[in-house]
């Protein structure tokens, strides 16, 4: 509806007078806050009443201070002070859009940036090592079709890497297990990770001592390397330099440094180090590491070395080469003891393509305000520039505008940073390796980034001001509200498909939390019970003390099943236990090579403990089998692997035990379960009925008598080790922490998919706002002609939702291209479910709904004579 109103102007008459009197530098300001207040009042009231007001307003400036004749020198504001003053005060004035436009901007570079941490930390893993560029790791293929693992050369193959120019050096490293080595202080037994290593350590990796000579600590066989937090544990506040701590089966040792406790981007986690020559064999062999120089070239070296494990009668048909210790962290096939912690490609992307969408919807959110705001004040600047103002001023204008967006946002940003930071940090698990001022310079990169991106466009619009069109309201009637809708558009299009992952990416993670495994985890308990005989080069000894130990476990072996609340135990690895390692298996009188096949060791009772089915022959049985006899069980996918078709004539043989010359007679087939995370498929698995005393204890318990059968279990347990507290594990808490990784990013892909939608509805909240103002007497009339509050609400919303509507549609297709490329990364996934993008349509119409008829009902509801009352 055409506003009859548009030509009445302020009077010219007070116009000129107060050109006359009122100060060159007060002049624009004061001229266009009055004609902006002209214009309000105009629509609320009469033109005589505008008119009225406005020479009111001229007279109330007839004060010394606005004088054009009383100069004076030291009240002369410059022109970017002036600028300055403006951007305040507009900025006070629209406090809605201002508070709308700040919030973009700090929602858009906190959490950008709290993604970048996150992903800085995953993606500079290790890289604090300056030899991590340089540092490589020897690896073996046993045959054509296995993977590559890693494999200590020096000590198989005897290699001498001293005559390779390209070689600065090699270490040793050897991991030991938590359940490996007990320290004790005090008469207290203390468990952690153990890092054995070469004196060199600290010339290839860059762990920081706090106390202690790298250069010296490791060289002393009998010294221990604690962490900060590992002596802390032991010693409390005592000072730990020089006191002693008695290792199971391996002597005392004395501790000669502390470490400062390992950073979170470190694929190595450890609680001490011993050197490795303390004892002339630890019971594994561990990796090594080899230092490269400049003119290292890895496919030259690697055919170099590729037949030097061919004369191993184990390793025939080996192949070695090296990966780049930088390659390992995401790459989750080279999978050992001390590189366990592994990172996947995809989170990193899933995570920045969040950030960028965040980030690109904050900006366009407040583009969007900003624009709504500079066209409804281009009447106020076109006449402005008719008196006289130069668009360099209104350029000015705008980049005082931006800093005072910058600066305030920079402080409100870096005071929630510092807030939320030990939360967030703790919640992943995050090591933040940067000073305050480090984090507060990133945070202002990001901010003047934001802001550079958002004033071009405002730039454009400001040197294509036409005063003319201004003035007959055609800029302000279609350019912005077409641009605004546009925008806002763009916006609901990420909201949506943000929403979407983020139902596919929870439904995966459910999805993999409650799939069949395959075998019974319900109230199924592991616990270690006993430790490993170490060898120490004395035969009588160790013989004495694996006798007196076969003595304990028979009598523990009985005193378990005594215990009411157990319905069943065995002994042997638990599915997802990390150790389940590989070894190089072929079926015999086939054309088969040998092949890196999983292997479990398991006593006749554990297919009945953990309920694994069997699909043909049988499992171990006392009555049947021995203990360590060449028999096997193997999982429905090995059995396809190896096209076995007749369990009598299926005899598989490893070249660690023998070879073809000492088979082994496959005795039956359990169906498959998984053992492993599912985001890797069921793999073909060998299992042995290998007795090793050491191994954890898995009980079947009773659920009603759980409490009571922990705690006999734990009497027991402390006969045999009173000073060591009784732990255990319950299976389904160990598969729940599995996924701990992928239960806190779905959180977090939660939390910022929630900040994208709210980004959105703010955007949509202020066109709505804008273009209910604009037409406010178009609703006053209607409401005259007898159109009911319910109808103005239709009319109003009816625009906007044909908007996320069309948001909707494109959004639709990208999310379900994107999402099926995610799902790839898992060989156990879920479908897309077309209510996940149903309900994501219908929660985003719902929120733009409520965002969109509020604001519409307050129109609506206004009485029609206010706003008529000048018609």
């Amino acid at each position: 509806m055409k506003n009859s109103k548009n030509h009445i102007t302020p009077p010219r008459l007070a116009e000129k007078l107060l050109n006359w009197f009122i100060k060159d530098e007060l002049a624009e300001e004061v001229l266009g806050d009055l004609d902006e207040k002209f214009h309000s009042t105009l629509k609320q009231h009469s033109a005589r009443k505008a008119k009225r007001n406005y020479w009111f307003q001229v007279i109330n400036y007839l004060r010394p201070f606005a004088f054009k004749f009383f100069k004076n020198k030291n009240s002369t504001i410059s022109p970017m002070k002036l600028h300055f003053k403006l951007a305040f005060r507009l900025f006070r004035k629209n406090t809605l859009i201002s508070f709308a436009s700040l919030t973009s901007i700090v929602v858009g570079v906190f959490s950008t940036f709290l993604i970048y941490l996150w992903v800085n930390s995953e993606q500079t893993t290790d890289q604090f090592h300056t030899n991590y560029a340089k540092l490589y790791i020897p690896v073996i293929q046993q045959s054509a079709v296995d993977e590559y693992e890693p494999i200590n050369t020096s000590l198989f193959f005897k290699a001498d890497y001293s005559k390779y120019s390209e070689i600065e050096g090699s270490v040793q490293t050897i991991y030991m297990s938590p359940n490996r080595l007990k320290l004790s202080y005090n008469n207290e037994i203390y468990r952690g990770g153990g890092m054995i290593t070469d004196s060199t350590f600290f010339d290839y990796f860059d762990f920081k001592l706090i106390d202690g000579n790298p250069n010296e600590v490791l060289k002393k066989p009998s010294n221990i390397l604690l962490t900060q937090s590992m002596a802390k544990r032991i010693f409390g506040d005592s000072e730990p330099i020089g006191e002693l701590i008695e290792i199971s089966q391996r002597g005392s040792f004395q501790v000669a440094g502390i470490l400062e406790d390992i950073p979170s981007n470190s694929s190595m986690t450890f609680d001490f180090i011993l050197p490795i020559h303390a004892q002339s064999f630890w019971g594994t062999a561990g990796i090594e590491f080899l230092l490269v120089n400049n003119s290292f070239d890895k496919n030259a070296f690697d055919e170099k070395i590729a037949g030097l494990g061919r004369n191993h009668p184990q390793f025939k048909e080996s192949t070695l080469s090296t990966v780049a210790f930088s390659d390992t962290y995401f790459n989750e096939q080279l999978n050992t003891d001390l590189l366990s912690k592994h990172g996947q490609a995809y989170e990193l992307d899933t995570m920045r393509l969040v950030a960028l969408v965040i980030l690109l919807v904050s900006i366009l959110n407040f583009t969007n305000m900003q624009s709504t705001l500079s066209f409804s004040q281009l009447k106020a600047k076109s006449i402005k520039q008719i008196h006289g103002a130069e668009k360099k001023d209104f350029v000015f204008e705008l980049v005082a505008s931006r800093l005072v967006y910058m600066v305030i946002s920079i402080i409100v940003t870096y005071v929630l940073f510092l807030v939320i930071k030990p939360t967030y940090l703790n919640f992943l698990n995050l090591t933040l390796d940067m000073n305050e001022l480090n984090v507060l310079g990133l945070i202002s990169a990001a901010t003047f980034v934001f802001i550079i991106a958002t004033t071009l466009v405002a730039l454009l619009q400001t040197v294509r001001i036409s005063s003319v069109k201004a003035l007959s309201g055609q800029l302000n009637n279609i350019k912005s509200f077409k641009a605004g809708k546009v925008l806002t558009t763009v916006q609901y299009v990420f909201a949506i498909a943000l929403i979407i992952a983020t139902g596919v990416i929870f439904k995966q993670f459910k999805y993999m939390q409650n799939k069949d495994l395959g075998f019974d985890k319900e109230n199924l308990v592991s616990f270690g019970f006993f430790d490993r005989v170490e060898y120490s080069g004395d035969d009588k000894e160790f013989y004495e003390k694996s006798q007196e130990q076969k003595k304990n476990y028979d009598f523990v072996v009985n005193e378990l099943a005594k215990i009411p609340g157990v319905e069943h135990f065995s002994q042997g690895k638990t599915p997802f236990d990390n150790s389940i390692s590989g070894m190089p298996w072929k079926l015999v009188n086939s054309n088969y090579e040998y092949s890196e096949i999983k292997l479990l060791s398991a006593d006749a009772n554990y297919a009945e403990t953990v309920g694994l089915k069997i699909i043909e022959g049988r499992f171990f049985s006392d009555s049947l089998d021995v203990q360590r006899q060449n028999k096997v069980v193997i999982n429905k996918a090995a059995m396809e692997f190896w096209g076995i078709e007749n369990l009598e004539d299926a005899k598989l043989a490893s070249s660690y035990w023998g070879g073809e010359g000492d088979p082994y007679q496959v005795i039956g087939v359990v169906e498959n379960f998984h053992y492993e995370h599912l985001s890797r498929k069921i793999a073909p698995l060998v299992m042995v009925n290998f007795e090793n005393i050491e191994n954890p204890f898995t009980l079947k318990v009773q659920e009603e008598r759980f409490k009571a059968t922990i705690e006999s279990v734990s009497e027991l347990f402390q006969t045999f080790n009173p000073n060591q507290k009784f732990t255990y594990t319950v299976l389904e808490d160990k598969l729940n922490t599995q996924y701990e990784r992928e239960k806190k990013l779905t959180q977090t892909f939660v939390i910022f998919t929630l900040i994208a939608v709210i980004l959105s509805s703010i955007g949509l909240f202020t066109m709505a706002l804008y273009e209910t103002q604009k037409r406010i007497k178009e609703i006053g009339i209607r409401k005259v002609v007898g159109a009911s509050t319910g109808q103005v609400i239709a009319l109003l919303s009816t625009n906007f939702m044909k908007w996320v509507l069309l948001a909707f549609i494109i959004a639709w297709p990208i999310a379900w291209y994107l999402m099926e490329k995610w799902l790839d990364n898992f060989a156990n996934q879920t479908p897309l479910s077309w209510w996940i993008f149903a309900g994501a349509g219908l929660t985003a119409s719902i929120l733009a709904m409520l965002t969109v008829i509020g604001q519409s009902f307050s129109a609506a509801s206004q009485n029609p004579v206010k706003a008529l009352r000048a018609e």
